[in-house]
């Protein structure tokens, strides 16, 4: 039930999605210009989930000295760039959830990379969700950014990682709790 009213409230963000002045404060302050033109590719409503990630990541983080919180919000605002590569429409990203909900091999099989009419869409829309992470890191590497944060936006699903790593293990949380 909590996961049902969690998807619920995911889908009521992502339709009235909008990126406030404090938000835009948020990746002036974490972000350098390259950074921000891979950030303000993705669409608004994929944006404003970055942000509460990040704010997130945030309280989660807290005031422990022992973690880098400028790579944390770094990697937590940059973690869905590879979602950037194909406008991918709220019906898309419904039927995704849906499906992979009730069967994830289903969701890798329509998987395929393509662009329309209809179900090609929906099968890139597949394709990007699913590896939206490694795409991310492509973007990140060819734009010159650290290895540190590659790994972040590659691995932000990779929940076997986590035992080596605090920071992925509060961007992976703060991610599923937006």
């Amino acid at each position: 039930m909590v996961k049902i009213i969690r998807r619920c409230r995911q889908l009521f963000r992502a339709l009235f999605a909008k990126m406030e002045p404090k938000d835009h404060a948020v990746v002036d302050r974490y972000l350098n210009e390259i950074e921000k033109l891979l950030f303000y590719r993705m669409q608004p409503a994929v944006q404003k989930h970055c942000v509460n990630v990040a704010e997130t990541v945030s309280v989660i983080a807290g005031a422990r000295p022992d973690l880098d919180h400028s790579l944390l919000m770094k990697a937590a605002l940059l973690h869905d760039i590879g979602k950037s590569g194909l406008k991918i429409s709220l019906t898309d990203r419904i039927w995704y959830v849906l499906v992979r909900k009730f069967s994830s091999g289903l969701a890798q099989k329509l998987a395929r990379p393509g662009k329309s009419p209809l179900m090609s869409r929906l099968r890139n829309a597949f394709y990007i969700h699913l590896n939206h992470g490694k795409i991310g890191a492509s973007m990140a590497q060819n734009a010159g950014l650290s290895e540190e944060l590659v790994f972040f936006v590659r691995n932000h699903h990779n929940t076997n990682l986590i035992s080596g790593s605090e920071e992925l293990e509060i961007l992976i949380r703060a991610d599923e709790l937006n």
